[in-house]
């Protein structure tokens, strides 16, 4: 990809500062440390390497062609803020229950019919993207009332919780001190972004 690609990226989110990183730029190996990642060109595929950047706050991938998240996705158990909008998911991955620090889960606009009652362990997240997707009336119902997220959230924790009963397991609830960290607002400082041509099928990083 050349350079003047730069000029027609449109930031969507004033709130984030972009740096642009070219393919030359990631399959030389470049290095940089940043806390968030943006990864944007219509691509359908991503690499086990982007597992590694656990130091990762906030990571999004909204408007490409992803059909699925793999299970190690788990791994990036900094993450504050993930946004899957504007793909093709069909499903996700029951560990997206582990990213227990998400705040913000963005999935608007994919093809999900069902969501993991794992999600129902999510105890700090303040907002969640359901938008867009074909999802059941029973839980766009429930989603849709005052504090939606927070009554969806119990009902998924609660439908785990008796899957759990039922193999032995015991789930807790988030303890009160919890509330304190609800409201604790994060601050990003920096971030990346990487900007790949619309037929771009893989993202690879070395380190």
């Amino acid at each position: 990809m050349s350079r003047n690609h730069k000029d027609k990226y449109e930031n969507s989110n004033p709130h984030r500062t972009h740096t642009i990183m070219s393919t030359e730029d990631a399959n030389s190996g470049k290095k940089s440390y940043w806390p968030e990642l943006e990864i944007t060109g219509s691509i359908r595929n991503l690499s086990p390497n982007l597992w590694q950047l656990t130091h990762l706050t906030a990571l999004y991938l909204n408007g490409n062609s992803l059909q699925r998240i793999p299970s190690e996705i788990c791994r990036l158990t900094n993450l504050r803020a993930l946004d899957l909008s504007s793909n093709k998911l069909r499903s996700l991955p029951a560990e997206l229950g582990d990213l227990i620090y998400l705040r913000e889960l963005l999935l608007n606009q994919n093809y999900l019919r069902v969501l993991p009652y794992e999600l129902g362990k999510l105890f700090q997240l303040q907002v969640l993207g359901l938008q867009g997707n074909p999802l059941s009336k029973e839980v766009m119902a429930l989603y849709g009332e005052p504090s939606g997220t927070h009554k969806l959230l119990s009902y998924m924790l609660d439908n785990l919780q008796g899957m759990g009963l039922e193999e032995g397991m015991l789930l807790m609830r988030p303890p009160d001190e919890f509330s304190d960290l609800i409201t604790t607002p994060t601050v990003i400082e920096s971030s990346l972004t990487i900007l790949l041509m619309p037929d771009t099928k893989f993202v690879s990083f070395h380190f």
